[in-house]
Order: C-alpha cells, then sequence, then structure tokens
C-alpha cells in the first residue's frame, strides 16, 4: 500500500495488489451483486469487461494516428479546442473529450475503433443496463494519457440526467493501472449527498474553484473515506453522477494511465447540462446504442465553428463564458421569483 493525495491534498491509501484492495471486483454475470454494490457504494468494479485485445487496439490507433498530430482537437478539462501537451515522458497530459466528434477526416480508424469496439461494447452496454434498468444513451467519453490529476467532484455538476442522479459513468483501464499513475479514487456512498445546485456562488462560470471548495469542505467534513482500486486492463469501475470522485495527483515517470471515460443516461431520459439547461442531443446510433456526438467535426457547420474558434480564440471564449454567465443570472432570477414545492432536496439516484 502507498499513501498519494487528491488533487486538493486530501490522503488516499492506494493498494498496489488486488488483495490489498477494499473495493471488490464483480464479473458481469453476478448481475445481482453488481446491482447491489452500486446502489450502496455508488461504484463498482467489474473485471474483464472490456476485451483485452481491443484495449490493446485502441492504444495502437492513438499511437499510429491521434498522438502524432499537431492540430486542434476539443479536450476534457477546458472543453476547450487545443493542441497536444506533453510532459517529459512524451504522454499527452490534455485528455482528449468524446471521441464519437474528433475528426472523421484525420482520425477515421481511431474513432471508429473508438465507437463501435469501446463505448458500444455488448458488455459494458449490458453493465450500463444493470446500473440504469434500461438501455444506455452515450453522452459523453474522454481518452486520457498522461497520468493528469482531475480535481474532487460529483459529476452532477456539469451533466447527467434530467432525473438528477440517474447518470452513470465508466472508466475503462487501456492497460494496467500503476499504484502510481494517478489511478481514478471514489468516495464510497458519497452519492448520498446533495450539494445543491450550482448558484451564483458556486457557478461554473465565474466560482467553479468555490464548487470545488465545497466539495473537498464536505470530503473533510463528513471524513469520507477514499478509495483509488486496482484496475488491470479491461477492467471498467463504474460510478453515480453523485459520486465524489477525481484522479489523483500523480507524475510517475515510469507509468502512464491509458483509459477511457465515458457518460451514460437511460434510453428514455433527457439530458441535463451544467444543472440548468436541458439539450437536445446529437444522436446516431452504432450497434443499436445512441451515442451523443456534439461539436461533430464530421458536420460542416460545427467545423466552420471550429475554424472561428481556433482562429478566435479570445473572442470565442469570452463570447461562450459571457454566454454561460448571462445563462445562469437569468435561470436564477426565474427560481427567485418561482414559488418552492420543495423540489430542491432531491434524491440522489442509485441509492
Amino acid at each position: 500500500m502507498i499513501h498519494l493525495r487528491t488533487p486538493r491534498g486530501l490522503k488516499v491509501p492506494v493498494p498496489e495488489e488486488p488483495r490489498e484492495d477494499p473495493s471488490p471486483r464483480f464479473a458481469l454475470e453476478d448481475g445481482e451483486g453488481i446491482r447491489q454494490y452500486y446502489r450502496q457504494n455508488g461504484y463498482v468494479v467489474i473485471g474483464g469487461l472490456i476485451d483485452r485485445d481491443d484495449c490493446v487496439g485502441l492504444r495502437a490507433l492513438w499511437d499510429r494516428s491521434v498522438k502524432p498530430s499537431r492540430d486542434f482537437i476539443y479536450r476534457q478539462a477546458t472543453a476547450k479546442a487545443e493542441r497536444h501537451v506533453f510532459n517529459a515522458q512524451g504522454w499527452v497530459m490534455n485528455p482528449i473529450l468524446n471521441l464519437q466528434s474528433v475528426d472523421p477526416q484525420r482520425y477515421p480508424d481511431f474513432r471508429r475503433f473508438a465507437v463501435e469496439r469501446i463505448l458500444t461494447a455488448r458488455r459494458l452496454v449490458d453493465a450500463f443496463k444493470l446500473l440504469l434498468d434500461e438501455p444506455p444513451k452515450i453522452v459523453q467519453s474522454m481518452y486520457f494519457e498522461g497520468n493528469s490529476a482531475t480535481w474532487e467532484h460529483q459529476d452532477s455538476y456539469y451533466l447527467d440526467s434530467e432525473h438528477v442522479g440517474s447518470m452513470a459513468a465508466a472508466w475503462i483501464a487501456l492497460e494496467d493501472i500503476a499504484p502510481s499513475a494517478g489511478r481514478f479514487f471514489v468516495c464510497p456512498r458519497s452519492h448520498r449527498i446533495d450539494l445543491g445546485r450550482q448558484s451564483f456562488r458556486t457557478n461554473i462560470a465565474d466560482n467553479h474553484e468555490a464548487y470545488i471548495q465545497m466539495v473537498v469542505g464536505k470530503m473533510r467534513e463528513l471524513d469520507l473515506p477514499i478509495r483509488a482500486p486496482c484496475l488491470r486492463q479491461g477492467d471498467v469501475l463504474l460510478w453515480n453522477a453523485w459520486t465524489i470522485h477525481g484522479s489523483l495527483d500523480s507524475q510517475d515517470a515510469a507509468h502512464s494511465r491509458s483509459s477511457v471515460t465515458c457518460h451514460a443516461i437511460p434510453q428514455s431520459h433527457r439530458f441535463l447540462q451544467l444543472q440548468t439547461r436541458l439539450m437536445k442531443l446529437d444522436l446516431v446510433t452504432v450497434n443499436g446504442v445512441g451515442i451523443h456526438c456534439p461539436k461533430d467535426l464530421g458536420r460542416a457547420r460545427n467545423r466552420v465553428i471550429f475554424h472561428f474558434e481556433t482562429s478566435h480564440p479570445k473572442a470565442f471564449y469570452w463570447a461562450k463564458r459571457t454566454g454561460i454567465r448571462w445563462l445562469f443570472r437569468l435561470k436564477w432570477l426565474f427560481r427567485l421569483k418561482r414559488p418552492s414545492h420543495g423540489a430542491a432536496g432531491a434524491v440522489a439516484g442509485g441509492s
């Protein structure tokens, strides 16, 4: 067992071997065990869910076509179009956002393989069905190579089902994730904690750091346990939209943490973004699964926007930030004028 810290300094015991890991690993065939553990703890680990050959195949396509690129690609941490940022080991440190939307002309094989063999893999879809109680719609995905840290948060702050707390997500290990490689961490049972909705004090446009500190403060106040499960190639960790989680702050010089993350909502639900607006999904169907393709660079309109965004980034992101700020203000004013019916205390899904 080694000890690392979360991005905001909380200590985490990190198991080096499966025998040290307090998080049990389930087989997909144990559907009832998976459901019960997920509903009680807000997360679950399923062993060998993704075929190892597919993990190897996606990494090979990454190395061959995406990693050498010097083009702009949308990124997970900022949602902005950026070029790769490399660390001293040559690993890409700014993860890619939405593999299903990357430019199909520049990265056709990578995009197709990611969508057909990973995001809509039959066994992953079956796991989501167990947790969502109906077929999933994939609403977001990401690709990680370097061991970049992700701050403590609940996904629901950024995206969720219209039935708040109903979304589930999956972290897919494309390689054996070393204990010092910036592992994913979760707080068991934290999906039962309602941190409220974005407000003037915690909204993403003006006070994102205040929101993160609120999450960290709650973790300290309740002395929440933190787990960083062992994941081998093909293993998948799934968690609830309200489960507090992130990835550990580590710059391991020997190990990358190649992985894919995706988020799914029940097929019958609408998609909620930033706790303020219901979004119309740009869906395509692959292997019988609906997958949302935001900012799909296979579409001419999105390529025009992308060109302006990368040519005039200051003006574009100022306008975007201003729009988000006014959206929150209008929503907040509407809430103040609307009579309350006690709906603010919604219970987290999956519990």
